[in-house]
């Protein structure tokens, strides 16, 4: 036998988009052929599925998918504490995939047919696995007396077995022929192929960007490098308040995050993580930064930028630079939305203008019998008594946020902040979980107008109970 890999996802991959492994055997053609693929959380023997796969039509290659299965293995991680870096072990999964086969094995025999002690025995081509009393079914060509459904009398090791067929029913003992188990058992054979290591992140790029999507340029090790994050590298603009936190691919690497900005000041916080991948705070009032030169804060009354980017030495850099640009506009609110974009990162959009609060009461109730009393000979009730009563009474609240003028690349941007399943409003004080209302978003485009503002209305995820 032999397997062949044909396709396999590369080792770094979204857990989201399609992650198919193909192979090819040389025994396809056997009858009830079955690809065996399983799964095992990488490095244990800890099984998370097992798929057995008819070859496809034309070509008899085994193809699956294990974008369903992977992705149900990945979620998030959001620590709004975190000002530096922490390890990301819930936005990752590391697998391996193990190949086998199974198939119904017939057993040819071309070695001329004896007579042991009146019975027919058979010298098959190949070792043979049957044992005294298995049911086999012999096809015997022009011996058509002993084609069929016979009983294993004896064997001679795994050389050659005596069935129950009377040897006066041969008529050409030097006819070929095949032996098969009567119940159609399959040799089953796993782990002839493995892709091992491999890992998926918390990530779904888009249909048509897929196909050219390479791990390679993700990988922090040259200053091309990009970070796991949708995010433009330019062109966005943040207040001094707004927070944004990015997972690097950086495999294990040590280093630094280096911040510079507009006042020629620059700083950087160590980045000691070694695992695959590091969730790296890229933007917060409270980043944990150390002086390298020029003096403190970050942010200025006057500050016009900064950038930011990774290094594992001193030069040069191993990751590109994202600059931000500082909105010092004066904000009513100091809202923002933190959300999950694309590639498993945490965007932020800030919403400093007005906003509305509205609340909704949500509540169950059902129409009782007054019991009332009777008072002299006649069944009156107490005007104060309820039919309809209120048993369940939760408030939901929404809020609808504007946003400040924002360029291009926020606007394309900000569609991922609507399509996100995983939202977070600062209000000021604290995170909320919440969902955003909005099912439809407009991708406008500078030809069309300058400057945007952006609407949203989002409703906080948990109710508030009520007494009742």
């Amino acid at each position: 036998m032999a397997m062949t890999l044909i396709a396999a996802p590369q080792d770094f991959t979204p857990a989201y988009n399609p992650c198919k492994f193909i192979f090819d055997s040389t025994n396809k053609n056997l009858e009830g052929f079955r690809y065996i693929f399983d799964v095992y959380e990488s490095g244990t023997a800890n099984k998370i599925a097992e798929y057995r796969v008819l070859p496809t039509f034309g070509t008899g290659y085994g193809e699956v998918d294990l974008s369903k299965l992977l992705s149900s293995k990945v979620s998030i991680d959001f620590d709004p504490t975190n000002y530096s870096e922490i390890d990301t072990p819930n936005t990752r999964y590391k697998y391996d995939v193990e190949v086998g086969e199974e198939y119904i094995v017939t057993y040819s025999y071309t070695a001329s047919l004896v007579n042991n002690g009146g019975n027919v025995k058979i010298t098959p081509t190949t070792a043979h696995t049957f044992q005294v009393g298995d049911q086999v079914v012999v096809d015997a060509g022009t011996n058509t007396l002993i084609t069929g459904l016979w009983t294993v009398l004896a064997i001679t090791g795994t050389t050659d077995f005596t069935i129950s067929a009377l040897w006066s029913n041969v008529t050409d003992a030097t006819e070929n022929g095949t032996v098969t188990y009567a119940d159609k058992r399959k040799t089953v054979t796993r782990d002839i192929e493995d892709e091992l290591n491999k890992y998926v992140f918390n990530g779904a790029l888009p249909w048509a960007q897929f196909n050219g999507y390479d791990f390679n340029q993700y990988l922090l090790d040259d200053d091309r490098a990009l970070f796991l994050t949708s995010f433009p590298t330019s062109g966005i603009t943040i207040t001094p308040t707004q927070e944004v936190w990015f997972n690097g691919f950086n495999n294990s690497v040590t280093g630094r995050m280096v911040f510079a900005n507009s006042n020629g000041d620059s700083f950087y916080y160590d980045v000691n993580n070694t695992e695959i991948t590091t969730q790296l705070c890229v933007a917060s009032p409270q980043l944990n930064l150390t002086v390298l030169s020029g003096t403190a804060p970050l942010i200025k009354a006057d500050t016009t930028y900064y950038e930011v980017y990774f290094i594992d030495a001193s030069a040069p850099t191993d990751s590109t630079t994202y600059t931000f640009t500082i909105d010092q506009r004066c904000t009513i609110n100091d809202f923002h939305l933190v959300f999950l974009d694309r590639m498993g990162s945490w965007g932020s959009f800030a919403f400093q203008l007005r906003y509305t609060e509205n609340g909704t009461a949500v509540k169950q109730s059902f129409n009782k019998v007054v019991e009332g009393y009777v008072s002299g000979t006649e069944w009156i009730y107490a005007n104060t008594e309820a039919g309809l009563t209120t048993y369940s009474s939760t408030v939901d609240k929404m809020y609808t946020l504007n946003t400040n003028w924002m360029t291009e690349e926020m606007a394309i941007y900000f569609q991922e902040l609507i399509t996100s399943p995983s939202v977070y409003f600062y209000n000021g004080t604290e995170y909320l979980a919440c969902q955003v209302m909005d099912n439809t978003f407009e991708v406008e485009k500078k030809r069309n107008k300058n400057l945007f503002k952006k609407t949203v209305t989002i409703k906080l995820a948990n109710q508030d109970k009520v007494n009742i």
